[in-house]
C-alpha cells in the first residue's frame, strides 16, 4: 500500500475511534421468549460508560396484575371514534408474563422493551404477522408504559432486512391515542402512568378467561366500566343550572372523552360544577370545572 494511502487509512481510523467513545449505542438482553413474545432489557452505553436513567428496579409486579392493567388501556386510530384494547386480548398475558419477569430482572438504568407478533392465517395459504410494540419502566411508584405498535401488520420483507421495530421513549410511528382509566392518567398521548398497586388492578374488570383458556373482553359500554355505577351515584344535572355551570359542564365532557382527564377527576370535577363552587386557586387561567393537577 502506498505510503499517502496508509496514512489516510490511518488517520480515519483514529477519526472512528476518537468519535465512537462519543456515540450512544442501546445495549439489549433478552430475558423472555414464548409464542411469538419476546421481552429484553435496553439500557443505553456511551463508550464504556452505562448512561444512568434512574429508574425504580427492580421491582415484582405479580403478572395477573400486570394482565387487568394492559387490559384497561383501550386507544382510539386517527379519527376513528371507535374505542378498541390497545394489547391484542390473545396476547394479553404472554406479555405480562414476560413484562412481570423483566421488571423483577432490571436494574435502574434499563427499560423494558417488549415486542409481540400475532399470526393469522390467510386464505390457509399466507401467514400475516401483527406486531405489537411497547415499553416499560417504573419511576417514583408510577408504572409508565407507552405503546407504539397495536396490531400493526409487518412486511415480512422489512422483517428480514431491518428487524421490528423497537419502542423508543418519546417516538411515535402511528396516529393514535391511548384512552385513560381509574388509576391510571395520561404522561402523552401514546403513555400512560399507571398507580399499579391501585385495587382497580387486583380482579379482573375488562377480561375474564372461559373455561378453555380464552380470553374474553367485556363491552365497554362508556368510557370505563366504573361510570355505570358512578354515574348513577353521581348528582343528578338541575334544570336551575346557570349557564356558566351548562358550559363548563361541556367543557368536562369533551375533557373526558379526549382522555385528558381520568375518571376519577371527571367525577371530582363534575360534583364540585353542580354544587356551584369556583375553581380552585392557583391556576387564573382555569374555567369553571377545571382542577389543579397534583403534583
Amino acid at each position: 500500500m502506498p505510503r499517502s494511502r496508509l496514512a489516510l487509512f490511518l488517520a480515519l481510523a483514529l477519526i472512528t475511534a476518537g468519535s465512537s467513545g462519543c456515540l450512544t449505542r442501546p445495549i439489549r438482553k433478552q430475558v423472555f421468549q414464548q409464542s411469538g413474545t419476546e421481552v429484553f432489557l435496553r439500557s443505553y452505553k456511551r463508550g464504556t460508560s452505562t448512561l444512568p436513567q434512574g429508574y425504580a428496579h427492580p421491582v415484582e409486579i405479580a403478572p395477573v396484575r400486570l394482565a387487568h392493567i394492559l387490559s384497561r388501556i383501550d386507544m382510539r386510530a386517527g379519527d376513528h371514534p371507535k374505542r378498541v384494547p390497545a394489547i391484542p386480548l390473545e396476547k394479553l398475558y404472554d406479555i405480562a408474563d414476560g413484562m412481570a419477569l423483566a421488571l423483577a430482572q432490571a436494574g435502574p438504568d434499563e427499560q423494558v422493551v417488549i415486542q409481540s407478533q400475532r399470526k393469522k392465517k390467510n386464505l390457509l395459504v399466507f401467514d400475516h404477522f401483527y406486531l405489537t410494540s411497547l415499553l416499560a419502566y417504573m419511576k417514583d411508584e408510577l408504572l409508565y408504559i407507552q405503546i407504539s405498535r397495536s396490531d400493526w401488520e409487518v412486511e415480512k420483507r422489512r422483517e428480514k432486512t431491518t428487524g421490528l421495530p423497537e419502542t423508543r421513549v418519546g417516538k411515535y410511528p402511528l396516529n393514535f391515542r391511548l384512552i385513560v382509566d381509574k388509576g391510571m392518567t395520561l404522561a402523552d398521548h401514546q403513555s400512560v402512568a399507571v398507580q399499579w398497586r391501585d385495587d382497580i388492578f387486583r380482579k379482573p374488570t375488562r377480561t375474564r378467561v372461559t373455561p378453555t383458556g380464552r380470553v374474553v373482553r367485556r363491552q365497554v359500554l362508556m368510557e370505563s366500566l366504573e361510570d355505570e355505577s358512578i354515574e348513577r351515584a353521581a348528582p343528578s344535572v338541575s334544570a336551575e343550572l346557570s349557564p356558566q355551570q351548562l358550559r363548563a359542564l361541556a367543557d368536562l365532557e369533551e375533557d373526558r372523552q379526549a382522555g385528558s382527564i381520568s375518571e376519577t377527576e371527571y367525577q371530582s370535577q363534575r360534583s364540585r360544577i353542580l354544587r356551584g363552587e369556583p375553581a380552585p386557586l392557583g391556576n387564573p387561567h382555569a374555567r369553571l370545572g377545571d382542577s389543579t393537577a397534583c403534583p
